[in-house]
């Protein structure tokens, strides 16, 4: 099965060189996140993703990719779906695709489970023929930061001209609507809710079962509606959730509440940590308080 590694290019201009590290600084710091931003998880979790439909001329597949270290580098490294022809039946339903005539797996379920590990970053790729017969032709990724000019792939191409150094959102997370046989554009069918509505979803919406759907960057129509998947914590990886140790409550004298005595969407939801903007923003305003109070001090004392 053919792999691909895409690689962040090392010549930055000092637009760009601002652009990454204004991102840095207001990217969260957290453990688990699962969006636009990235994938990552506090411990070995264990993902199911269920192929719901595809639609568009373009015959397209499914990875999950790895970052290398320093995030210099994304490899694909494992295939969850993958259309055999474009489409069920040519340009019927907005080229619709379903499961068992144009879209299969490796294992021929319609289920795939994933275990990402402890405290890596992945992204999902959305990979393309457009036409010419290669199958990882063209991408897109659920991570916005990879849809840039600032990455590429030997023998791929990128055709979203607009995207910038911080990249373009090419996927959305979460309880979204799609009507393949509306014009309307997606933020019209959700109720004026655009895209960046849907860039993540908190863990206990992860347990219950979220939606992740890719615009594939052909005809910049963003529909968001070419490949559509529903991802879900494995039941076991609840279980184990649900069994950990104690919370801190739990351990206080008198205090016989344990993590397992919560209910699950309790025990799934985690407070976000702040962004390093925040923290940042709380110690000037603090020094600015100290340095008023000192100031006060001396005027007293003259």
């Amino acid at each position: 099965m053919t792999t691909l590694t895409l690689v962040k290019k090392t010549s930055f201009t000092v637009a760009s060189l601002a652009t990454t590290m204004l991102l840095s600084i207001c990217t969260p710091v957290r453990a688990f996140m699962f969006g636009t931003g990235g994938i990552q998880f506090d411990r070995d979790t264990n993902i199911n993703f269920t192929f719901e439909e595809s639609h568009g001329g373009y015959q397209s597949s499914l990875w999950v990719a790895q970052a290398q270290s320093a995030n210099t580098g994304y490899t694909n490294i494992a295939r969850l779906f993958y259309e055999t022809k474009p489409s069920d039946n040519a340009s019927a339903d907005d080229w619709q695709g379903t499961f068992g005539n144009a879209v299969t797996s490796e294992n021929g379920s319609i289920t795939q489970t994933f275990t990402f590990l402890q405290d890596q970053i992945y992204a999902l790729l959305l990979w393309s023929d457009t036409g010419t017969g290669q199958p990882l032709e063209q991408y897109v990724s659920s991570s916005s930061f990879m849809n840039s000019p600032e990455w590429f792939a030997a023998g791929s191409k990128f055709q979203r001209d607009d995207c910038l150094v911080g990249g373009c959102q090419q996927a959305v997370f979460g309880n979204f609507l799609l009507d393949p046989n509306s014009n309307g554009s997606f933020t019209n069918i959700n109720g004026a809710n655009g895209p960046g509505q849907y860039s993540f979803v908190t863990m206990a919406e992860l347990a219950q079962g979220t939606q992740i759907s890719f615009d594939d960057a052909g005809g910049n129509d963003q529909d968001f509606q070419d490949f559509t998947v529903l991802a879900q914590l494995a039941s076991e990886t609840m279980t184990q959730q649900a069994q950990r140790t104690p919370i801190s409550l739990g351990d206080r004298p008198g205090n016989n509440l344990r993590s397992q005595d919560l209910p699950m969407s309790a025990e799934l939801a985690s407070e976000p940590v702040p962004e390093p903007v925040t923290v940042f923003g709380t110690m000037l305003g603090l020094g600015a308080l100290a340095a008023a109070r000192r100031k006060k001090k001396r005027g007293q004392q003259r």
